[in-house]
């Protein structure tokens, strides 16, 4: 009956050990300027109300989050940089200045760029009148977004890599009357209309691209992940994992065990932050299922520990 604490807290520390084995520090650290409008000339909306380039950084931001693949700079320390060395004139951030920001930052790179459309259009596509004063309509909705998006080196100031999204939404339906000035950029609301849809097209492209031309600037390759699972069974030198072909198991690969002997918490939060193991065998996938995978010990690791049920096993 005490085990099963302990496995709880097994499964808490598994879930924050789901990230790149490498460790954070081999993740490229980024942050996303406000983007430029300028270059829009259909200003149709309340400017404000409403600040089309930090609301498209901030959707960079969630999309980049998305891909595991970066640490963020949180806006309000990017704003505050750019209030105190006076960068948030128009036309004052380039190449250069964005360089020298991503140093007081601490990042490798600088994501910046323009906001090229962001259109909503309508058009009455037909009518019907029942009789006088009452009628209804039927509108055609068409929104577009485009961006331009570069990322710069902050070594060297040197734009590495460039990418254009766009996003494209048309529906036609019932007319409905929308009020933007009540809705907030970004917010859920938002992201349910044909604008919101759209501007996650273009940003998610963008941001794709970005990611990708990021590790294959030969600064530094992707952080590679490392499968981790738990042992499910273990007699003898017969071991079988809790994951298999699903997750990306192969025949041959080689697992290393760990006892969890102890796990560590913030003694403020109370989240688990480290643990404390103790290698115990190096085992090798000879089938493989769905769900699960049979290994065989390779070597046994510890003097005094054999492989048992709830250790941790990790990709070699």
């Amino acid at each position: 009956m005490k085990r099963k604490p302990f496995l709880l807290l097994l499964i808490i520390a598994l879930t924050a050990l789901a990230l790149p084995a490498s460790g954070n520090e081999e993740l490229y650290k980024i942050a996303v300027l406000p983007f430029e409008d300028g270059s829009i000339q259909d200003r149709w909306w309340d400017e404000g109300h409403w600040d089309v380039g930090k609301g498209i950084s901030d959707e960079f931001v969630t999309e980049f989050l998305k891909t595991n693949r970066f640490r963020l700079i949180e806006r309000e320390q990017i704003d505050r940089i750019l209030e105190e060395q006076d960068f948030g004139q128009s036309g004052r951030v380039d190449t250069q200045t964005a360089a020298t920001i991503g140093k007081i930052l601490g990042v490798d790179f600088l994501v910046m760029g323009r906001v090229t459309e962001f259109s909503l259009k309508s058009a009455e596509v037909s009518g019907l009148s029942f009789k006088q004063g009452i009628g209804l309509g039927v509108k055609s909705t068409n929104a577009i977004v485009a961006i331009d998006a570069r990322l710069v080196d902050t070594s060297t100031a040197e734009i590495i890599a460039s990418a254009t999204g766009r996003g494209d939404k048309r529906s036609t339906n019932l007319s409905v009357a929308v009020d933007w000035s009540a809705i907030a950029l970004g917010s859920d609301e938002f992201r349910t209309t044909n604008l919101g849809i759209a501007t996650r097209e273009a940003v998610a492209s963008a941001a794709k691209q970005l990611a990708d031309l990021a590790y294959s600037s030969g600064r530094r390759t992707a952080p590679a992940v490392k499968l981790r699972g738990v042992v499910a069974y273990a007699s003898g030198d017969r071991v079988i994992i809790n994951i298999g072909s699903s997750a990306g198991v192969k025949p041959d690969m080689v697992f290393v065990v760990n006892r969890v002997l102890e796990v560590v918490k913030d003694p403020i939060t109370d989240e688990v932050i480290d643990e404390v193991t103790e290698m115990v065998a190096e085992i090798k996938v000879t089938e493989v299922k769905e769900k699960s995978a049979t290994c065989t010990v390779l070597q046994k690791l510890s003097s005094n520990l054999t492989t048992a049920v709830g250790d941790v096993i990790v990709q070699k």
